[in-house]
Parts: structure tokens; C-alpha cells; sequence
């Protein structure tokens, strides 16, 4: 083996995809024909589909163009890895095949690529640093807020600009509350004196008078149901809250195993 695969052989790749879960993993090995000159294709399928061509020499300057090439890989490229594994597989490959005009050359084009590896992965560590960074900042800010606190100002309202949301979310609350707390009050105080706020119902006989409190029911049963519904929301909204800082944190820790394999 190369240089290169005896330090990828002690990095935990997997790791570092699972971490950074926003980075796809790209479709490898597709039909086409080589386009050495300008290809479209990423650096990455280029060196998969690196192949002998029809003589030594435009081998070999096929394989030294594309180690340039990974000299510029974006270190915040979890794919990084990959790409050096399979340039030093290619570079093996061709010191098996191409003649021993080109050994010394190989032997040159190996220890570049293993420097240009080394590079890259102290920029990879430093970008893993920043994001670390940004993660510990992160569950800092969101471990201020109180979920506790947060469940007691539902019953108000007052969640959203406790959470940092625009305040117009938390007057419409207010006035959401204010509004269904006047139609209960209604509702009640026709429930206990159904003799004087009957409204127009009618209220001369007992049945008049179960009439008119089934009707209270109803005017308090009414808001009471957009009470929960309004609590509802705004219990998930916290829940959410609070798996977004669950999530944050064990990002952080994958992160920092992450710098950890890569630092042995």
C-alpha cells in the first residue's frame, strides 16, 4: 500500500458522514468516456474511473494531473477521505502496470499525494473546530431558556418572545386568550344565573332554565376546546424546543469523536 492508505487506514470515515448530515453522498461510476482535458466530471469520479490509456507516458500524466487536482479539494468535504484512498489505490495500480521508466516518478507522485492528504486533513481538523465551535455556542444560547418557565408562560401567551420569536406572535396570542376568556366568562356567569343572562332565551320554567344552561355549556365548552387546542401547539412548539437542543448536543459530541479518530 501507499503512503496515503497508512493514514486512512486510522480514520473512522463513517463517522464523520453520520456527523454531517447535510452532506449527500455523490453517485459514483458513471457511463461515459474519458475526458482527461476540461472533464465536467468531480475530481472524485475522475480518479474512480481512471484507467491505463494507450501509452505509458499519457498514463502517467493523466494520474500527475489528477493528484494536482486533489491539491485543491474542499476540506469541508467529508468526501475528502475518499478521494486520496482511491488516488493511492490508482497510484498503486500503476506502479504494477506502467513500466520501470515511471517507478521513480510514482514513487514522487505517492509521497506528493501524501502530503497534500496531511494538508488537507489539518484544514479538514480546523473547519471540525469551527463547527464544534459553533455547536457549543449554540447549546450555550439554547440552554438559557427554561422549559419550565416556558410551559407557565403558554397559559399567558408570552412563549414566542420568550423563545425570541417577533412579538407580534405573542400579542396575537394575547388577544387570541383575551378573546376566548371573555366568551368563557360569558358562558359561566349565564351557567350560574341563567335567570338574569339568558340572553332572549326564554326562562319562566325549570325546562327554560336547563335550556339556557345546556346553551352555557356550550359558550364555555367552545373556548375551552381552543384552549387545549392553543395549549397543544404550544407544548409541541417547546417539545421541539427541546429536541433541537437534544439534537445540537449529540451533533456536537459526533463531531468531537469525529476529531478524536481523526487525531489518533
Amino acid at each position: 500500500m501507499g503512503l496515503v492508505n497508512s493514514f486512512i487506514n486510522q480514520i473512522g470515515r463513517e463517522l464523520g458522514r453520520d456527523a454531517y448530515r447535510s452532506v449527500a453522498v455523490s453517485s459514483f461510476r458513471l457511463n461515459r468516456q474519458h475526458q482527461i482535458v476540461n472533464s465536467s466530471e468531480s475530481i472524485y469520479d475522475q480518479v474512480i474511473n481512471f484507467e491505463l490509456l494507450t501509452d505509458d507516458e499519457k498514463s502517467f500524466r493523466h494520474l500527475s494531473n489528477l493528484v494536482e487536482k486533489a491539491e485543491y479539494t474542499d476540506p469541508q468535504n467529508f468526501e475528502w477521505q475518499s478521494l486520496f484512498y482511491e488516488l493511492d489505490n490508482k497510484i498503486d495500480f500503476c506502479k504494477a502496470n506502467l513500466s520501470q521508466n515511471y517507478q521513480v516518478q510514482l514513487e514522487q507522485l505517492d509521497k506528493i499525494n501524501a502530503t497534500n492528504y496531511k494538508k488537507i486533513k489539518e484544514e479538514h481538523l480546523s473547519y471540525i473546530d469551527t463547527v464544534i465551535a459553533y455547536l457549543k455556542e449554540t447549546e450555550v444560547n439554547l440552554s438559557k431558556k427554561n422549559s419550565f418557565f416556558a410551559f407557565l408562560l403558554i397559559l399567558i401567551g408570552f412563549r414566542p418572545s420568550y423563545f425570541g420569536e417577533k412579538l407580534i406572535y405573542s400579542i396575537i396570542n394575547v388577544l387570541i386568550l383575551f378573546l376566548l376568556g371573555i366568551i368563557f366568562s360569558q358562558g359561566l356567569i349565564t351557567f350560574l344565573y341563567p335567570e338574569t343572562f339568558n340572553g332572549n332565551l326564554p326562562n319562566k320554567t325549570v325546562d327554560d332554565l336547563n335550556a339556557v344552561r345546556a346553551a352555557a355549556r356550550l359558550l364555555m365548552g367552545i373556548p375551552l376546546f381552543f384552549y387545549f387546542l392553543y395549549l397543544f401547539f404550544g407544548v409541541n412548539k417547546i417539545l421541539k424546543y427541546k429536541k433541537q437542543i437534544r439534537g445540537n448536543t449529540e451533533s456536537k459530541i459526533k463531531f468531537e469523536n469525529y476529531k478524536a479518530e481523526m487525531m489518533k
